[in-house]
């Protein structure tokens, strides 16, 4: 591999479009969030400050991946699968916090293991599948990683991990009745662990809600969307009075930002990671690395599908799975694992020399 002069911008070759894109994600998070907190407090509990903070640091994690090739993370997938698998079992021996073991309290912050479970199976899944291996190791251990998810209990990030490996199989050289009946094996383990009660209570009256009763916060969160109209209430003088939503700077902050900015800046929004998409797609056409192409599929699955169930949920399409909007949802875990694809990616075009 040839020897790259260092620029501004990282390596040279690095992909302008995605690094911009990048930082535009970042800065409208800010500004979402800075018309959503109640005034600007140097400190760590003002939500626009930690969030600026944990940008940085995502920052920092680009610009770092960005010099890691990607020969070395095909090497290290596999230690990064196991270090994870290890991360989420201990999790489950964690004092539970509001019902739940998903996070690691590190005092100021809290560290979410399962998004970057999300990442790391992405990047084992593709190199394992590009050794052209067995595939029935693979799938036992990928169960193991969807089963301590799902104790944790957290359901809708095993929804996503299991779509995103389903994505990479289908892409892959497996054939298609192998690929249904391994769907079909994992639909029926669902159906296993919700019959002995291994599946939250929580969760499934939830889903049981959704289609009996019409769930409050979502309801207030399409009225948030609806009154937010073409322009948004931000830049108007004679603003439609906030309709209260709870968490909206989490897991409903889709529905904040539609109402402050309006049709128009969700139109803007979903045109940004669509043409993110777009550029991640001209690798498939261009990379001869099956590698490549598998983390590629991964990556434009985890992120989309993502976006699509946090819209849906919050437009009360779906049941509420508590995920967030990438690089738009307060929370340094998602925002970090996020650049953490970024960074990834545009080390991947660098490599396949697409500059812009």
């Amino acid at each position: 591999m040839r020897e790259r002069k260092i620029t501004l911008l990282g390596p040279e070759g690095t992909n302008i479009s995605i690094f911009l894109l990048f930082l535009l994600f970042n800065f409208v998070s800010w500004f979402t969030l800075f018309v959503l907190s109640e005034g600007i407090e140097l400190n760590f509990s003002n939500i626009l400050v930690r969030q600026i903070i944990f940008s940085m640091i995502s920052i920092f994690v680009f610009f770092t991946l960005t010099y890691i090739s990607i020969e070395n993370l095909r090497n290290f997938s596999g230690y990064l699968f196991y270090f994870i698998l290890i991360l989420l079992g201990i999790l489950l021996t964690t004092e539970p916090k509001a019902g739940v073991r998903r996070w690691f309290d590190l005092g100021l912050i809290d560290f979410q293991p399962s998004e970057f479970a999300k990442v790391i199976v992405v990047l084992f899944v593709a190199n394992y599948l590009s050794q052209k291996k067995s595939k029935y190791p693979l799938i036992l251990l990928l169960g193991v990683v969807l089963f301590l998810i799902i104790e944790q209990p957290d359901l809708g990030t095993s929804i996503i991990v299991g779509f995103v490996i389903a994505a990479i199989l289908f892409v892959s050289d497996m054939k298609l009745r192998n690929f249904v009946l391994i769907l079909l094996i994992i639909i029926a383990i669902f159906f296993v662990l919700l019959e002995i009660g291994r599946i939250n209570e929580n969760q499934i009256n939830r889903i049981n809600d959704f289609f009996i009763n019409e769930d409050f916060q979502q309801s207030q969160s399409r009225l948030l969307i609806s009154s937010g109209g073409l322009f948004g209430q931000y830049f108007q003088l004679d603003k439609v009075d906030k309709i209260f939503v709870p968490v909206e700077t989490t897991d409903f902050i889709f529905a904040a930002f539609a109402y402050n900015f309006g049709f128009i800046g969700v139109l803007l929004l979903l045109f940004m990671w669509f043409f993110f998409f777009f550029r991640l797609s001209q690798i498939l056409n261009v990379s001869d690395s099956d590698f490549d192409k598998f983390v590629i599929t991964g990556f434009i699955s985890l992120l989309a599908f993502q976006i699509i169930v946090n819209i849906s949920t919050i437009s009360g399409l779906l049941p509420l799975t508590g995920l967030p909007f990438p690089l738009l949802s307060l929370g340094g875990s998602s925002m970090v694992s996020t650049a953490v694809i970024f960074g990834i990616t545009n080390r991947i075009f660098i490599e396949n020399n697409l500059v812009i």
